[in-house]
This record gives C-alpha cells, sequence and structure tokens, in this order.
C-alpha cells in the first residue's frame, strides 16, 4: 500500500517527463527539416540502388539537405513506381522524312507530334498538317498509381544506337524507329517499347507496342487503357463545309459507322465488339489507328466543336477525343501488340487498296448501293483514266460528262423523240379534250389519249425510262464532286478550286439559305435549268393539266440554286455542260422525227381495232373490279335507306 508521501513522489516524477516532453518538443520548423532529412535519405537511397545495378556504388549519409525541389522531384518519381528512370530527361525531337511527308517524334511520351504532307497545301498555301496538339499513349496500372506513358521520357535509337539527327527514307527503304522507356528491374530487363516503321513511299507508320518483363508491374490484366486526343487544322476555304464534312469514323465487327458531323457527339462502343480502326476525318485528309490482326476491344469516342477554341485560334477545326482499350496478357513475359498509324488525303484510290473498307469514310453514297456502285465502277475508274491525260480538270469533266451523255444517249433518243411524236398529236389530243371537258370524265379522256398515242406508235412511258436512269447518275454526281481530292485546288476558268464554290461576287452581307457568295456556275445552271424546264413545259402544254405543275416546274431551278450556291464548283460545272449536252440532243432528235410518217401511221390506223398490251388488259379488268365493287356498294347503301 503506497502511502501519501509516496503517491506525492510519483505524481512529480510524471509531471516533470510531461513537462520535459513539451518543452523538449521540435518546433514546426525543426519538423520541417526532419521530413526534409527524411525525404532527402529516402531519395538518396532510390538513387544508390540505381547506380549499384549499373556497377556503381554510392556512400549514403545522413547529411541534412533543404533543397525543396529535389523533394518535389522524389515526390514525382515516386507515383511513377518502377518506371521512375524514365521519369525525366530530356524532350527531344527526331523527324524522319518519306517521299510523302515529314513526321516529327517527341521522346517524351513516345508520340508523333506533327505531321507534315508534302504533296499538298491548305488553301492558303501553307503545307498542310494534318494535325495539332496530337496527345496519345497508355494509362498503366503500376502498383497503386496510373502511369501515363505520355509523361514518360523515351530513349530513341534506330538499329541499337541513339538517334541524333534526322532521317530520310527513300522510296523503297523503310526504317524503324525504337522508344523505349525502363524500369528499375534492371535484372529481367524490364521495359516499355513503342517501335515505328517508316516506309518510304506509304502514308502508313506502323506502330508496335512492346511490352517485356512487366509481370508484376504493370497490373492490368485483359487490356490497356489508350487515349487520342487531336484538335484538327482548317486546311480548306470553306470553313463552315469543311467542319460539316469532319467527324469520327470507326470500323466495328465489320460495319463502318461514325459520330454526326456537326456540334458534339460522342459514341460507346463495347461488349464485345472487335473495332479495326478509328479515324479523325476531315474533308480531304485523315488521321487514323489501324488494328493489325485483333482488334481494339472497346472504344469511348467524342467530337467537339469547340468555339472558344476556333475564336481564339482561326486555325483549329474541332478537337476528337478516343479510350480506347487494346488487349493485353498481364501473364506473359513478353507481349506485343501491332497498330498502324495513317496520315493522309482521303484518296479512294488509295484508301481502297488497304482492303479494310477505309474508304468508306470518303461519302461517295454508301447509304444506296447503287449510287455507290456508279462511283466506284463507273465514275471513279473513267474519272482516274482521263486524269491520267494531264488535262486540266475542267477539260476532264467535260469529257467525262460527254462520255455519260454518250453512253445514256440510246435511252435518251426514245424520250425525246416520244416527247416529239407527241408534240406533233397536240391538235388531236386538244380534240380529245374538248371531247370529256369534266373532271368525272377524267378516265374516258386517259383511254383517249392513250389510244391516240397506241395508233402513232407512241410508248409514253419511254419518256420516264431515261429520267429514272439519270437520277442515280446526278445523285452519285453531287456525291462525287464534293468528295473528290483530286479537285481540290485545281483552278478553271474563274474558279480558282474545283473541290469548293466559285465567287465572282462576295456581298457584304449574308442571304438566308444562300449565303453571301454568287457563285456562277450556280447560276449558269439555274439559267439552264429554267430554259430547260420552259421547254420541256412548251412540248406538254397540251397532255399536263395539273393544275400548280408549271409553278412547280419553275420553282425547281430556283430552289437548287439556293441549295447549291456554296456547293463545289465542279458540281455546279458539270449540271451546266450535262443541261446543255441535253439542248443540243433534243434538237438534233427533233430534227430526225418525220412528222408526215407520225401522222401517216395515224390515219392508217383509224378505225381499226387497236391491240391491247397484258399491261393495259390488267389496268382495264381492276378498273372492271374495282366499279363493280363500287355498285354493289351503292346498292347496299340504298337498300339500307330503303328500309329505313
Amino acid at each position: 500500500m503506497l502511502d501519501k508521501n509516496t503517491i506525492i513522489g510519483l505524481v512529480l516524477i510524471f509531471a516533470i517527463f510531461i513537462g520535459y516532453g513539451i518543452l523538449s518538443a521540435p518546433s514546426e520548423e525543426e519538423k520541417a527539416q526532419i521530413k526534409r532529412k527524411q525525404d532527402s535519405i529516402a531519395l538518396a537511397k532510390v538513387q544508390a540502388l540505381e547506380k549499384e545495378k549499373e556497377g556503381k556504388t554510392i556512400q549514403i549519409t545522413d547529411t541534412i539537405t533543404t533543397d525543396s525541389a529535389q523533394v518535389e522531384n522524389y515526390s514525382s518519381l515516386s507515383s511513377f513506381g518502377a518506371f521512375s528512370p524514365s521519369a525525366n530527361g530530356e524532350n527531344n525531337t527526331i523527324t524522319i522524312s518519306n517521299e510523302l511527308m515529314d513526321i516529327s517524334f517527341s521522346s517524351l511520351g513516345a508520340i508523333v507530334n506533327d505531321v507534315t504532307l508534302k504533296n499538298y497545301k491548305t488553301y492558303y498555301k501553307t503545307n498542310v498538317k494534318i494535325f495539332d496538339k496530337n496527345i496519345y499513349g497508355l494509362n498503366l496500372s503500376v502498383g497503386q498509381n496510373i502511369v501515363r506513358t505520355q509523361d514518360l521520357y523515351f530513349t530513341p535509337t534506330i538499329l541499337g544506337k541513339e538517334v541524333t539527327s534526322n532521317i530520310n527514307v527513300k522510296k523503297g527503304d523503310s526504317v524503324v524507329l525504337c522508344f523505349r522507356a525502363k524500369t528499375n528491374d534492371t535484372i529481367n530487363n524490364g521495359y516499355l517499347e513503342f517501335r515505328y516503321t517508316i516506309r518510304g513511299d506509304d502514308y502508313r507508320v506502323g506502330y508496335d507496342v512492346i511490352f517485356n518483363n512487366l509481370v508484376g508491374i504493370v497490373t492490368d490484366q485483359s487490356s490497356i487503357e489508350m487515349v487520342w486526343d487531336a484538335n484538327l487544322r482548317v486546311q480548306e476555304k470553306d470553313g463552315e463545309v469543311e467542319v460539316k464534312n469532319s467527324s469520327i469514323y470507326y470500323s466495328a465487327n465489320n460495319d463502318v459507322d461514325y459520330l454526326k458531323e456537326n456540334g458534339v457527339d460522342d459514341k460507346v462502343e463495347e461488349n464485345g465488339v472487335n473495332i479495326k480502326w478509328i479515324t479523325y476525318k476531315q474533308q480531304f485528309f485523315s488521321s487514323a489507328l489501324i488494328a493489325k490482326g485483333e482488334g481494339f476491344t472497346s472504344s469511348t469516342m467524342q467530337t467537339i466543336t469547340d468555339k472558344i477554341l476556333q475564336s481564339r485560334d482561326s486555325s483549329y477545326l474541332r478537337s476528337m477525343n478516343s479510350v480506347i482499350s487494346i488487349p493485353f496478357d498481364g501473364e506473359k513475359k513478353q507481349s506485343m501488340f501491332s497498330m498502324d498509324f495513317f496520315y493522309g488525303p482521303n484518296k479512294y484510290s488509295i484508301m481502297s487498296s488497304y482492303d479494310i473498307d477505309m474508304e468508306k469514310i470518303i461519302p461517295l453514297g454508301w447509304g444506296f448501293f447503287l449510287f455507290q456502285w456508279i462511283n466506284r465502277v463507273a465514275i471513279i475508274p473513267v474519272f482516274d483514266f482521263l486524269s491520267n491525260f494531264g488535262w486540266n480538270m475542267g477539260i476532264v469533266i467535260l469529257v467525262l460528262t460527254i462520255l455519260v451523255k454518250i453512253v445514256l444517249f440510246p435511252l435518251a433518243y426514245k424520250s425525246y423523240s416520244s416527247s416529239a411524236k407527241m408534240r406533233i398529236l397536240q391538235p388531236q389530243i386538244k380534240k380529245i379534250n374538248e371531247k370529256y371537258p369534266k373532271q368525272e370524265q377524267a378516265m374516258d379522256k386517259q383511254k383517249a389519249t392513250m389510244a391516240l398515242y397506241k395508233r402513232a406508235g407512241i410508248n409514253p412511258m419511254a419518256g420516264c425510262l431515261p429520267i429514272l436512269l439519270q437520277f442515280p447518275i446526278l445523285i452519285a454526281m453531287f456525291r462525287f464532286f464534293p468528295a473528290s481530292i483530286e479537285l481540290r485546288q485545281q483552278s478553271f476558268l474563274w474558279a480558282d478550286d474545283l473541290s469548293s464554290y466559285d465567287s465572282i461576287i462576295d456581298l457584304p452581307f449574308s442571304i438566308p439559305f444562300y449565303g453571301s457568295n454568287v457563285s456562277l456556275f450556280c447560276l449558269l445552271m439555274t439559267i439552264a435549268q429554267i430554259f430547260y424546264t420552259r421547254m420541256t413545259m412548251k412540248q406538254q402544254q397540251s397532255t399536263n393539266q395539273m393544275p400548280g405543275m408549271k409553278f412547280m416546274m419553275y420553282l425547281m431551278p430556283i430552289f437548287m440554286l439556293f441549295i447549291l450556291n456554296k456547293y463545289s464548283a465542279a458540281l455546279n460545272y458539270y449540271y451546266f455542260v450535262s443541261l446543255c449536252i441535253t439542248f443540243f440532243q433534243v434538237w438534233i432528235i427533233g430534227k430526225t422525227v418525220n412528222e408526215k410518217k407520225v401522222l401517216d401511221r395515224l390515219k392508217a390506223t383509224e378505225g381499226k381495232p387497236i391491240e391491247k398490251s397484258k399491261w393495259q388488259k390488267r389496268m382495264e379488268d381492276l378498273e372492271k373490279r374495282n366499279r363493280a365493287i363500287m355498285e354493289q356498294r351503292q346498292n347496299m347503301q340504298n337498300k339500307g335507306k330503303a328500309k329505313r
């Protein structure tokens, strides 16, 4: 049992210890100094470990350092985990040129920093740069952290030697540029490598991602996330048209899809998809990421028209962003995923040669098989053949138009000759109209008119067939000319760029739905269309009884004027030339029709029974059945009224 004095003594002893602890505790400044010392020693140990593995030895001392930058550097190094040896370095630029482009690589991130095409200029006569602010790389799970490869410094080598100068690759040759990021596992030689293959005459750049002895370092198991962000640059004369033709296209499960080509859009593709390629498409140029063999397993894609970015710098068009999953086996000591980058023009002959359906990013009317079939099988081969003669593109389009008209001439002859014969029969048709003036006599009037045509040997349906056949060609051309890079910056007469609108007057104001430019080719096409409409209506004035049809026929050319004013000058030029040739054909065919022969045949068949075609017989039978049904219904209604 403790007495009173013992208890007091123990309390005093504890009080002395507590007081001493309080008085001897370090100040805030002393605490910070101790923390800096501990961080400095830890950093020195990391550096010593690296040197020791390289065969060097460093003496570690407990020297106190107050270099805050060194402590921050260690903090940054620790976030890279095993990749800390690649966290610092120099950002060197290596440029490799081939016959088609100059490619600038950055050792920070081992990325393609810039691509300049040699054979193409912007509308403003500067070299075409496919993109700017291009950032891509892998997000690796390393320990508890995510290491982004775009933050790592890679060592560039060619054939095992560090690259010290720019390189030129000639046609038929190739060069392999390797970027390696080391880890601190030098015993097992663990590293990540990006390998680029540049060929002398190819718009594609081979891109292999190689994982060597990273088991346990990179903890991702089945896939690795890859990000790809790029700001597209303005290249063309009309930025509004260009932005409407810029989007992300991709091939998923052998089906080509795209994000909408105006404003903001995003898509997510996952759950077992096989994405073969993703393309950042502009009007005439693209950058694409193409998987070799096994495709990407998922992707999230987004397009942004950044108005703030555009207002600050008019050289930028749109922003493209993608997060892509690439296959990865975390249990393998060595693995590689192979891809290609494509940096080049949206040219059909180039893209179709890759045999991966990437040519479908060119708008040739893929939504309907007939339009794209006409372009692929007929228009493009003939256009390419004519282009090889070195003619001006305006002459090429003229010859192409003449060839199309020659091919369609047999059908056009039937159509225009039928129209000419119908014009000869206008007095007889007028008599039929006078004989059946009432609305309820429309069926009888139609029968009499068809009988007249039959006696004169005229097939009224012959006039519809050429129009039906020419319509797909018109739509195919509507798609072909604005999408043809061959017409880009090609001048003809007053047009300085056949791929864009031709402007003879720039208005100080904008007309709604029309614009602020006055396209002369579009005006000429509209005038030609009005004259053609006038000629057609004059030929059919006695047969066309539909009210308002005449107004609608004249309204159509005006409507086309507003639609096509900002379209490709080549398209308006083609339509204009095509209409001019049509005038000539109609005039020639009209001269060949013998009016006396038509009237003599009409007299010879007068009063004779006319053999009806199978189609006429079916129509008459159908009419009889309809009349019988109507009479039966009328009788039933009359009986019902009688009972009431």
